[in-house]
Order: structure tokens, then sequence, then C-alpha cells
């Protein structure tokens, strides 16, 4: 009961290369490094309790992990995944918990 790729294509009005480009589809080296980074970012954002801002763990990937990482795609990662440093305000109420 299947369908000539072909058929489909000139029903849908979208040309045979199109269709093979999006088929054989494979990430760029540079998405694959910030899904990469983005991995790295979330694991020493939850490791630290979310208390690391953006330069901390850019130094910390930068001098602990030995990758080659910018402050600014850092922080840029870190907007995409929407994590924020909690700094101080950790601190703090671990400080009155006591």
């Amino acid at each position: 009961m299947g369908h000539r790729i072909t058929n489909v294509l000139s029903a849908l009005n979208i040309a045979r290369s199109t269709y093979y480009q999006w088929k054989n589809w494979q990430p760029s080296q540079r998405e694959t490094r910030r899904n990469a980074l983005k991995t790295a970012i979330k694991a020493v954002y939850n490791t630290n309790r979310g208390i690391y801002g953006y330069r901390r763990i850019a130094a910390f990937l930068r001098f602990i992990l030995k990758t080659d990482v910018g402050d600014r795609l850092v922080w840029e990662l870190m907007n995409e995944l929407n994590l924020k440093s909690h700094g101080q305000e950790v601190i703090q109420e671990a400080n009155n918990n006591h």
C-alpha cells in the first residue's frame, strides 16, 4: 500500500532534492559542540545547586575539563537553557536554616 516518494512529493509540491537533503541531514560540528557544552553546563550547574554563574561555570569547563570555551558562549547557552545563578540566595538560605 506504499506510495512512490516521487508521487507524494509532487502532490505536496516539494522538490526531490529538498526531500533527500532533509533525509540525509546531520548536525554540524558547531551544533554538536554546542549540544555537548549544554550537557556539561547543566551537569556543573546542577552539581553546584545553581550557585555557579556563567563565569564560574566557564572557568570550571576551561580549567577542570580542559574545554576551550569563552564566558560569552557559556552565557548564551545558559540563557538558551533558562539557567540562572541563584548565588547568594542559596547561601543565605542555607545559613538561615542552621
